[in-house]
């Protein structure tokens, strides 16, 4: 083994940086869900239910980029765990909404939510943040 400094050559490329910081907030956030019992995906899809009762299994697919053939066993996961139900909306789609013990759940989901973004971001300024989400916000909102 040789004694000079090693150089990665991928340290100043954007892809990279945006990778290892999306690792490391993954892992962590992954870490504090498993006390919760549910992944980052089953997370994501509660919380949006959450926010928009009756909403169909394929608009939280279009929303969070799921595809449909991923969606049926999340949801029917979610459901057989009680935590989510679906319910007629119109004569041929059911929409999903929580039950009481996935609404039980938020809070806490919500709170390893915060307590992640907070370790993760420890380092920023306030203003810093908001400028980080703004601009991690600009290079993929209009890929929708």
């Amino acid at each position: 083994m040789s004694d000079r400094a090693r150089v990665n050559p991928l340290e100043p490329l954007l892809g990279y940086q945006l990778r290892r910081a999306s690792a490391a907030m993954q892992a962590d956030l992954n870490t504090r869900l498993a006390t919760a019992g549910v992944t980052t995906v089953e997370m994501s899809i509660l919380l949006v239910v959450e926010a928009n009762p009756q909403i169909t299994q394929s608009e939280i697919g279009r929303m969070l980029s799921i595809k449909s053939a991923n969606m049926a066993p999340l949801v029917g996961g979610l459901c057989n765990r009680g935590l989510m139900e679906r319910m007629p909306v119109n004569g041929r789609s059911h929409g999903l909404r929580l039950t009481k013990a996935g609404e039980g759940i938020i809070g806490d989901l919500l709170g390893h939510i915060r307590a992640n973004e907070e370790a993760i971001m420890a380092h920023l300024s306030s203003p810093q943040r908001e400028q980080a989400k703004q601009l991690l916000r600009a290079l993929w909102a209009d890929k929708r």
